[in-house]
């Protein structure tokens, strides 16, 4: 749950202290090509280790919870797999649930 709260004080910090205007070099196409990849980096890396510790320790609905926004953030990254977005935070938002629940119970 900790975890959830940094996320959220972070996400708000940067919305607050983000300037307003976008300066015209962070609309390079140098810098646009090479991102999405770039922004995969930390993701796929996450999700490695997801799997890992899958193998090791077995499944839950954490587990499919923490896959589910991992999925999301490598499917924001690449714009052509933009589609995809609700589905996967569908299946982020009904893990999140079952889990609820059960925690509970």
């Amino acid at each position: 749950m900790y975890w959830f709260i940094s996320a959220f004080l972070v996400a708000s910090a940067i919305f607050f202290l983000a300037p307003e205007k976008i300066s015209l070099e962070a609309n390079n196409v140098k810098i646009k090509r090479h991102l999405p990849v770039s922004l995969l980096i930390l993701p796929l890396i996450v999700l490695g280790w997801l799997v890992i510790d899958t193998v090791a320790n077995g499944t839950n609905y954490a587990t499919v919870a923490a896959f589910g926004f991992v999925t999301t953030a490598c499917l924001i990254a690449l714009p052509k797999l933009h589609k995809f977005i609700m589905p996967s935070a569908l299946l982020t938002a009904v893990a999140l649930i079952v889990m609820v629940f059960m925690r509970m119970n």
